[in-house]
């Protein structure tokens, strides 16, 4: 299976126009709507998750951020939806596609055994935070996130 990392706009479009068995991971913040894909039969399953892309409440000056930290209850579903992949290609989107959503694409794919293909067009950093809570929602131990730098 191919994980593929993206932003909301691209995994928009790569929804629409998939034509092998696809499902996505869509991620977004607590504020933010849920993204609404097109219409695709090849696209057979969405888990929406929200959360918002902080490792800390506070800034390097002490100032809330105001929003809250992605928490536990925040990756509910994400095991059974793991356990239950069968496509060729999923797309796991955030904004940027540079945080979050590699995060949650490196826990898929360390629960996975490490033997997909991790595809990516931007340069990102997972999110710590995400990346060991992703881990602990999938009932796998936080390693080094093993993600492509392309």
């Amino acid at each position: 299976m191919i994980i593929e990392i993206c932003s909301r706009d691209a995994a928009l479009e790569r929804a629409a126009g998939a034509r092998e068995s696809t499902s996505v991971v869509s991620i977004t913040s607590t504020d933010e709507p849920n993204v609404a894909f097109p219409a695709n039969d090849s696209v057979n399953a969405i888990l929406r998750l929200k959360f918002n892309d902080l490792t800390e409440e506070y800034d390097e000056e002490g100032i809330p951020y105001g929003r809250p930290l992605p928490e536990e209850r925040d990756f509910s579903g994400l095991r059974a939806f793991a356990e239950t992949l069968d496509c060729e290609r999923l797309i796991v989107h955030c904004w940027e596609g540079a945080s979050r959503s590699a995060a949650v694409a490196a826990a898929i794919f360390e629960y996975r055994g490490g033997s997909d293909v991790l595809a990516t067009g931007v340069r990102f950093a997972p999110n710590p935070r995400v990346y060991a809570l992703a881990c602990r929602a999938l009932g796998i131990r936080p390693g080094m996130p093993r993600c492509p730098s392309e």
